[in-house]
């Protein structure tokens, strides 16, 4: 990234977002941060070097009126329903946050004369249940819930936007990302941490999923490779997965979690739900070759580095 730039980070106080802008600011970034929460506080230890601002992307006039304001060299669009489970719940809200919402912000920027690059947080539930793995990134797209189907017209949309106005965008989908407390603690694996640190037992929807699990530091480390691809003469659009192209499943993940502990831990099975991928690993190999990102932290290392963090920060 060049010095000079201004970014607007989206979703900027949610997890991988929050993450992103710390990195960014600690490289000197002019970083703006775009969310609709009321935690925009969270950033106080950064002393005033992150502009916030409180928006709901859904708002079109309000978004307008703000790019109006400002102008940014690069977009990094990560706000969103981010939860399968709350899409099953709310599917109206899904909707109109991941596809309206970015039908919105792709608009105002061109509306506005912006030509940012662009990209886009997606995810590996586009694939819904994949025939086989690995998954690369041509393979078909078939979503069987409506989060990974709002992600897929999200990154239509997009893509059109690219094609239409010249400017170059990134999709990059992300898998079951985890690592710190800025998580949404009720996803499976801080869920898992947690509870095994309570000595509560682990519960498991189903018990037969296999899972790619990317550490955050890698995610963060992916989206930094791709603005730099993006600054770099890069095709007007490409995808790419930042994943670890490892599959761990949860009964794995409890016995990571209990060899770290020195103790056992129980697992009681739940039913599975139909909204549920049951089996995902991705393809790194284009990310490897294309951005240079290769994720670092497997989940041997990682989970353990989680369940260190969330005993000191929530004095477990």
């Amino acid at each position: 990234m060049k010095r000079e730039e201004r970014i607007l980070v989206t979703g900027g106080a949610g997890f991988i977002g929050s993450s992103v802008i710390e990195r960014a600011i600690r490289e000197g970034k002019d970083v703006h941060c775009l969310d609709h929460r009321n935690d925009l506080d969270k950033f106080s230890h950064l002393n005033g070097s992150v502009k916030t601002v409180n928006l709901d992307t859904r708002n079109k006039n309000d978004l307008r009126y703000f790019l109006e304001k400002y102008s940014f060299n690069g977009v990094i669009h990560l706000a969103a329903v981010s939860r399968v489970v709350w899409g099953e719940e709310n599917p109206q809200r899904c909707k109109e946050v991941n596809v309206d919402g970015t039908q919105n912000l792709l608009e105002c920027l061109e509306e506005t004369g912006q030509d940012p690059w662009f990209i886009f947080g997606s995810s590996r539930e586009v694939y819904g249940e994949p025939a086989s793995t690995p998954v690369k990134e041509n393979a078909p797209k078939v979503p069987i819930n409506i989060y990974g189907e709002t992600k897929l017209a999200g990154e239509q949309a997009v893509r059109e936007w690219s094609v239409r106005t010249g400017n170059s965008s990134v999709i990059l989908r992300f898998s079951n990302v985890y690592g710190n407390e800025k998580d949404i603690l009720d996803r499976v694996l801080p869920r898992f941490v947690l509870r095994a640190l309570k000595g509560q037992p682990l519960e498991i929807h189903g018990g037969n999923q296999l899972i790619d699990f990317t550490h955050i530091d890698d995610t963060v480390e992916g989206i930094f490779r791709a603005i730099d691809y993006l600054g770099n003469g890069c095709p007007l659009h490409d995808d790419f997965h930042l994943l670890t192209g490892k599959g761990t499943t949860l009964q794995e993940v409890a016995r990571i979690i209990s060899d770290h502990l020195g103790q056992d831990v129980q697992l009681l099975k739940m039913d599975c739900r139909n909204y549920d991928v049951d089996r995902f690993v991705g393809e790194p190999s284009k990310a490897i070759s294309k951005i240079n990102f290769k994720a670092r932290i497997k989940p041997e290392k990682g989970i353990p580095m989680t369940i260190d963090r969330f005993r000191e920060v929530f004095s477990l």
